[in-house]
């Protein structure tokens, strides 16, 4: 008789699955799921769900959660005892391909234009015939783009100075895993070691004269640290990549340590303390670093270079999902199926989490929800993934997220909790108020230093329509008059959304912070294009949108709000006699009305 689970190897889990499939009448690639019975025991119903979808998932769970209490009261019904595999083993011919192929392979360096001022360090890593991890549906070539580049900068100057932990944390499917064996042949390049690296549930060891000397395999954690006790005298590297809720294998003297987590696993995000639940003795002496997103332009330069997929079908990915490299190029998703499940009850849990009270990206497990960092890294907030999602979120549950989001946006206003946790929603307000009513714009005028303003803007706005875009250089906006245009994603240069009124464009800055330099590099794009769809314009103004109330250390933001400088990221000084600079017609401060933020309409939630 099979064992109930755990003992299971990945061809009778296999068995398992293709009869489960058959009996139930699901739609899912056993595949996909197929893996060693004591791997699929730690799946979570989460996991399951983005592995088989959300109803083959919630079916496999429950029905591998019976099969895990049989084995329990079988467990506790009898005295026999196995001696836990402690020997190495030899690893799959596809594993020891890939990482000869990644400690052989030469980096190369590629050109990508960013459409910014400045170029930033990308390259790509051809592993020939060899797939990332030996997996058959993973790509033959990584792209490297410029975080895995300044990551390694920063671990190696730990090294140096004998740090020897760290986290490394990012939104589940940004790519931390394949930045994990990156990383490692970039330190064995420049301090060549022995390393363990696990991957999921496998646990991996590296010679430092690998290939020359053969890769080893373990079966747990427990074999692998025992082997390594046993035989390991000098300095490694120990990466560990866990899948789910593994145990992991830390605490060795002699280790560079760096972990790779996501915020699920990770428990309470956006701490500068937070603790994974299975590493209770690291303490301070660990570096916290958040992994950054994609720009969506090193997406699309990411799939032509190694995945070759319709850039049409990949560009509509990146508008619904964000430039998230699993969303984008592994899982086929249905956002109607995960705002289906995902309640209003989970939406105030979101909502309450940007304030500290809970854990916001465990809900989606970053499928609407992103972990975003601070430009040091160091500490992280929540954003919605896409605009487009924010938008579907508020047709489905306006009324709910109509009062949560006043209710944030307002503490953001005040000081009383970190601006960015709001920033979504701020712009879905401003959004609101310009799509669905109609009144008219105030603003007063911004001078720069000691000049004082000459007037003030009034335009007439009447309900708008509402048009996402997607591409960095504007070419999909029309410029079509009164309509309120939002970029896709959330790295656009300058701007957070314009529109077009008679023969001027108004571009809008939606912010809580006084200070807010206007980058030169998305003002040059915006203006071309706008001229090339609309040549009758004859100049631009800038709106920088600010709640009423708004404080910060006890001073009052509003009156402090002065005219913003053009800013070149390569610090150059800005030529205010060329274009588009000469046409500016000057920048604005509108002071968000009290109706945007005003909670007391009666509506319950």
């Amino acid at each position: 008789e099979k064992p109930d689970l755990e003992g299971r190897t990945k061809k009778d889990v296999k068995q398992w699955l293709e009869n489960l499939k058959q009996r139930k009448d699901l739609d899912f690639k056993v595949d996909d799921v197929a893996c060693d019975g004591e791997d699929l025991a730690a799946m979570t119903k989460e996991d399951l769900m983005m592995l088989a979808g959300t109803k083959a998932g919630i079916i496999i769970f429950n029905a591998k959660e019976q099969l895990k209490k049989k084995g329990q009261k079988r467990s506790s019904a009898t005295t026999l005892y196995q001696v836990e595999k402690t020997e190495p083993r030899a690893p799959s011919e596809e594993i020891v391909a890939f990482f000869e192929a990644l400690f052989l392979q030469k980096i190369t360096k590629i050109d990508v234009p960013t459409l910014g001022d400045t170029k930033k360090e990308t390259a790509i890593l051809d592993l020939q015939n060899a797939r990332l991890f030996g997996k058959p549906k993973k790509p033959t070539k990584l792209y490297i783009r410029n975080e895995i580049f300044e990551f390694f900068n920063i671990i190696k100057s730990r090294i140096e100075t004998d740090n020897r932990k760290t986290f490394v944390c990012g939104s589940s499917g940004i790519g931390k895993s394949t930045a994990a064996p990156i990383i490692l042949k970039m330190l064995r390049n420049w301090k060549p070691l022995g390393s363990l690296f696990q991957h999921e549930g496998y646990f991996y060891w590296i010679p430092k004269k690998f290939p020359e000397s053969k890769m080893l395999s373990f079966a747990n954690r427990v074999a692998a640290r025992l082997w390594i006790d046993d035989n390991v005298q000098d300095h490694f590297y120990n990466f560990m990549d866990p899948f789910s809720e593994f145990k992991i294998c830390s605490g060795f003297l002699k280790a560079y340590e760096i972990l790779w987590v996501s915020p699920k696993r990770a428990g309470k995000m956006g701490q500068p303390s937070f603790q994974v639940r299975d590493v209770t003795d690291w303490g301070k002496e660990a570096l916290h670093l958040y992994m950054r997103h994609w720009d969506p332009r090193a997406i699309l330069d990411c799939n032509e270079r190694c995945y070759g997929f319709d850039p049409k079908i990949v560009e509509e990915k990146v508008r619904i999902w964000g430039p998230v490299p699993r969303q984008v190029f592994s899982q086929e998703l249905r956002l109607k199926d995960i705002l289906s499940n995902t309640p209003a009850a989970k939406i105030r849990e979101f909502f309450l989490g940007t304030r500290g009270e809970g854990t916001p990206d465990g809900i989606t497990s970053g499928k609407l929800v992103h972990l975003i960092p601070s430009e040091d890294r160091r500490v992280s907030y929540y954003r919605v993934a896409s605009s487009h999602i924010r938008r579907e979120l508020l047709r489905a549950n306006e009324k709910v997220i109509k009062r949560l989001a006043r209710d944030l946006v307002s503490n953001a206003a005040r000081g009383a909790i970190a601006s960015q946790n709001a920033a979504d929603w701020l712009e879905s307000l401003v959004a609101l108020n310009f799509t669905k009513s109609s009144f008219t714009l105030e603003a007063r005028q911004l001078t720069k230093g000691s000049e004082k303003a000459t007037g003030k803007l009034t335009v007439e706005i009447k309900e708008m329509k509402h048009k996402l875009f997607n591409l960095a250089n504007f070419d999909d906006v029309d410029f079509n008059s009164n309509t309120y245009y939002e970029p896709s994603w959330r790295t656009l240069e300058t701007i957070d959304s314009l529109f077009v009124i008679g023969e001027i464009l108004y571009l809008v800055q939606i912010t809580f912070s006084p200070d807010h330099p206007l980058k030169t590099a998305g003002m040059r794009r915006v203006w071309r294009a706008a001229k090339k769809k609309v040549p009758a314009l004859e100049g631009y103004c800038v709106i920088f949108a600010i709640p009423d109330l708004s404080a910060k250390k006890g001073q009052d933001l509003v009156a402090k709000f002065k005219y913003q400088p053009y800013k070149q990221t390569t610090g150059n000084p800005v030529d205010y006699s060329r274009a588009p600079f000469k046409f500016e017609k000057g920048q604005y401060l509108h002071v968000l009305p009290d109706s945007i933020l005003d909670c007391s309409d009666g509506e319950q939630v």
